[in-house]
């Protein structure tokens, strides 16, 4: 099924990524997206995202991307707000790197739409997107969800529906593992990057890809496995939850994350 009019909703990279990429490939989008995660469901932004939505012909959108690192509350509100306004078949496209589709199918009354997708930031460079079928999935919707990253030259692989996925749950977790040797000063910054590039042949340092995925991103992951499964591993490390609440989300905001960017190319590692 080919799709040609997206509309992409967010609060991150993940988000902002998809929009351009899928308007390089001539496809008309919409995207409407946020600064960073939002904490509670407050009438302000959503004002104004209400208002320029209504402007919209919201029935003529084939698909609707959300990918938030938002509180659920808020991305509930949204997601079902907008099942109200947009076709009945139009796929709803979410991402499952903090919340499993069937969590998030189960908050709309058509929950069959609903198709989950993962990768690790950055987008340049991905060879294969995640993507899962909730409970409540159909084929079609599947098919429709393959065929959008099929159009930017991305393979997809169905994985099992859970918070995380695979790749987003187990960078989260080695990047949340140096996070916390970084607290408890096994190492510098630096040195714990270098020591995993060469030690392990990684193409970025933990804390260096934490900086390009998003902390904010990062975060948000492990948080949702943590609620999923339960296990210690998963919780988030103090240090990492103090930068996103800090405003500290890496490349795209003003002061970095755990290294500062002056230039593209310049970087230095934070005191």
């Amino acid at each position: 099924m080919t799709t040609n009019k997206v509309l992409v909703l967010g609060d991150g990279v993940v988000a902002a990524e998809l929009a351009d990429a899928w308007r390089s490939k001539g496809l008309t989008v919409d995207g409407y997206l946020f600064d960073g995660p939002i904490p509670e469901w407050k009438q302000e932004p959503f004002e104004l995202l209400n208002a320029q939505l209504a402007a919209l012909d919201l029935t003529s959108y084939e698909a609707v991307v959300l990918a938030f690192s938002s509180e659920k509350a808020v991305v509930r509100h949204i997601a079902r707000d907008l099942e109200h306004q947009v076709g009945a078949d139009t796929l709803f496209l979410v991402s499952a790197m903090s919340c499993a589709a069937t969590e998030t199918a189960s908050w709309l009354e058509h929950p069959e739409r609903v198709i989950g997708f993962g990768y690790v930031p950055p987008f340049a460079g991905v060879k294969c997107a995640e993507l899962s079928k909730p409970l409540q999935g159909l084929s079609q919707h599947a098919d429709q969800a393959a065929g959008l990253f099929a159009s930017l030259g991305v393979e997809t692989a169905f994985v099992g529906d859970s918070a995380g996925l695979v790749m987003p749950r187990l960078v989260s977790a080695i990047i949340n593992e140096a996070v916390t040797a970084l607290m408890e000063g096994v190492a510098s910054a630096a040195d714990l990057d270098t020591a995993m590039k060469l030690g392990v042949n990684y193409p970025h340092g933990p804390l260096e890809w934490a900086d390009r995925i998003g902390l904010d991103q990062v975060y948000a992951t492990l948080r949702g496995v943590y609620e999923e499964q339960g296990e210690d591993r998963y919780r988030p490390a103090p240090l990492l939850r103090r930068m996103v609440l800090a405003g500290l989300y890496g490349r795209r905001s003003g002061y970095g994350g755990f290294y500062e960017y002056e230039t593209e190319n310049e970087v230095t590692e934070h005191a």
